[in-house]
């Protein structure tokens, strides 16, 4: 008996390494809704209240970089830091965030080894995406005027870099 209490209370306290890393919904989807991550993925999005529809409303882009200085967001050129329109926003779910992701590669078209290499380079080496993690870049977070963008992804780059790739390598699986 009591090694049976042992044993279902070892298995109890494990659970959570049970969990199947090559899922999207996982680890990833959560980071994917930070407000580092959905600003700029809403951005566009007038009924999500967008930035360019709200604080932002009549600004044209080349405007940005009067604010947006590389020293202050690190980012050399402006184009980098918009996130396509419609790409993803913050009223997805997993499974939809996920199937718009990969869609945003045109995976359908593309061998595994491309699609894998491409979704890595994105991930992990985008100045946008680097831009929202927190410690991976000595700008991540940062805003005009001296401001922070406070909620970034946590864990920091070792951490993301592992639960991207187990999502890759896994098949990049959108459940």
């Amino acid at each position: 008996m009591k090694r049976t209490l042992i044993f279902i209370f070892m298995f109890v306290i494990s659970a959570p390494a049970f969990a199947d890393d090559s899922k999207f919904s996982t680890n990833l989807f959560a980071k994917f809704q930070v407000k580092a991550c959905t600003k700029c993925h809403d951005y566009f999005e007038e009924e999500r209240g967008g930035l360019s529809f709200k604080d932002h409303k009549g600004r044209s882009v080349e405007m940005c970089v009067v604010c947006h200085k590389e020293g202050i967001t690190g980012f050399e050129h402006q184009e980098e830091w918009f996130a396509l329109k419609g790409l993803y926003t913050s009223g997805m779910d997993a499974q939809q965030t996920c199937e718009s992701t990969k869609k945003a590669l045109h995976s359908a078209f593309k061998s595994r080894a491309l699609n894998n290499r491409q979704m890595e380079k994105h991930l992990l080496e985008d100045p946008r995406v680097l831009w929202g993690i927190d410690g991976a870049t000595p700008k991540s977070g940062g805003l005009p005027n001296g401001k922070r963008e406070n909620d970034l992804v946590k864990g920091g780059m070792v951490l993301w870099k592992e639960q991207v790739n187990a999502w890759i390598q896994g098949g990049m699986k959108c459940e």
